[in-house]
């Protein structure tokens, strides 16, 4: 209101001069100025009154209410606990078919081949706004259904306590099928290398550091791995010369114990667009094994690029009962034709061939993954020690996907992906026992997020 006055009396007194200019006379001048004096001073009365007017008595005490209102909501939100609470998630509807088991799957796609249907986040910030608290991630029908329930404790703004059950952090993929850097993957299946040389979860304790103004960060735990492994990690009985010695059965737990490992992933971030990190688990006390893998991305305008490295070995639990030993690669590259519309594209390779062969999850028991021994078209040992009949020499993988990624709104994509899986052996037995050296895969899927 001052303002206004003032912008007032400015214009009124602007108006002096040319009075001036134009009167005729001095008397007749004088006559203008009180005038626009009177006037003045009318105008300044109006501005008074107006300035010293108070506010309608109803607006304000609404106004009043709503303060009200919202302090009491704010208190309650406190006292119960929902302050800092989100809750988030995705669900899956997916349909997938292949060639050597001839299913009709209409399941989700997270996991080592379980069929989840959706899973469910909830996180909880500390109220002093340094960071989530604790984490618990539900996935029925999954194994494990909790997949997370972790908590993060800050000890500064650089150092956190981290303990609970978390999941492996190797490689560039996510558990889920939803692209989101926090949630999941671009494509409905997941990598060769995320499915058969790595772990799936840990239990124990560690800490995360944040370093070089966010450009570093480090975190470690030691805690048990897949405990669900630890009695009966890996067993299989060995195709061997029928004509030298019957089938043994190899184990890559020596007991039941829980396995103790030491987990850690490092990662740098020279911009905001790129990434390059490097991680290894090293396990021991029952299954005694030690993975390492190097992962990277960029992304930049419409397209991105990811890749990983993965080399790795587990005692007794190649399929001659030796030390499994595998290395692996996987790249994605993809390219957004239209903001909404993604192409994408996926090569892995594991290479599988030291003691008749043998990954962390899967030494070749069943053969529908293309690993275990290399065999011929009849599903014979190619390659067996004379002496033992053990198999020497395993099967190595090659994987390779191709798909697409459509943004139907802010919340929902359908999915579409081929997949073809190669042995370098006829390591696929076929729903009618026949063995190939090939593996077709066709899905598609509906992925909301919410």
């Amino acid at each position: 209101m001052r303002f206004q006055k003032k912008l007032c009396v400015l214009a009124v007194a602007s108006l002096f001069p040319m009075a001036s200019a134009f009167a005729q006379t001095a008397s007749d001048t004088r006559k203008e100025i009180d005038a626009l004096k009177a006037q003045l001073k009318m105008l300044q009365e109006k501005l008074e009154a107006l300035s010293n007017a108070t506010e309608p008595a109803p607006l304000v005490q609404q106004v009043n209410r709503l303060e009200q209102k919202i302090e009491l909501q704010q208190t309650a939100s406190e006292t119960a606990g929902f302050s800092g609470l989100k809750v988030n998630g995705v669900i899956e509807a997916a349909f997938k078919y292949n060639d050597v088991d001839k299913k009709h799957d209409f399941s989700a796609s997270a996991g080592n081949g379980v069929g989840e249907f959706g899973m469910l986040q909830i996180t909880k910030e500390s109220q002093d706004g340094q960071g989530v608290d604790w984490t618990l991630r539900l996935m029925p029908g999954g194994d494990p259904q909790v997949h997370e329930a972790s908590l993060s404790i800050p000890l500064n703004k650089e150092n956190r306590i981290i303990a609970g059950l978390i999941p492996d952090f190797q490689g560039y993929e996510m558990v889920f099928a939803n692209a989101n850097a926090t949630l999941g993957n671009q494509f409905i299946t997941h990598n060769a290398l995320y499915d058969l040389a790595g772990a799936t979860v840990y239990t124990g304790m560690g800490m995360s550091h944040t370093l070089n103004g966010g450009k570093v960060a480090l975190k470690w735990l030691v805690g048990n791995v897949d405990k669900g492994g630890d009695d009966k990690a890996m067993t299989y009985t060995v195709p061997v010369n029928p004509d030298l010695a019957p089938s043994d059965a190899f184990s890559a737990a020596s007991s039941s114990a829980s396995t103790v490992a030491l987990a850690y992933r490092l990662d740098y971030y020279p911009d905001e667009t790129t990434y390059i990190g490097l991680s290894g688990l090293h396990g021991s006390n029952n299954r005694n094994f030690n993975i390492m893998a190097v992962d990277g991305g960029v992304t930049r305008g419409d397209w991105q690029v990811n890749g990983q490295i993965t080399v790795g070995e587990m005692q007794r639990a190649a399929a001659n009962g030796g030390t499994a030993q595998w290395a692996g690669v996987s790249g994605f590259l993809s390219y957004k034709i239209v903001p909404r519309l993604q192409l994408m594209a996926r090569a892995d390779f594991i290479q599988n061939d030291k003691n008749g062969g043998g990954t962390y999850y899967d030494n070749g028991g069943t053969f529908r993954n293309g690993l275990g021994p290399e065999l011929d078209s009849s599903g014979a040992v190619i390659a067996f020690d004379a002496n033992t009949g053990y198999a020497t020499t395993g099967a190595s993988l090659t994987r390779l996907s191709l798909g697409t990624n459509y943004q139907i709104n802010a919340n929902t994509q359908w999915k579409t992906e081929y997949r073809l899986d190669q042995s370098s052996g006829y390591n696929f037995r076929m729903d009618d026992g026949s063995y190939s050296k090939t593996k077709n895969t066709l899905g598609t899927s509906l992925v909301l997020s919410f």
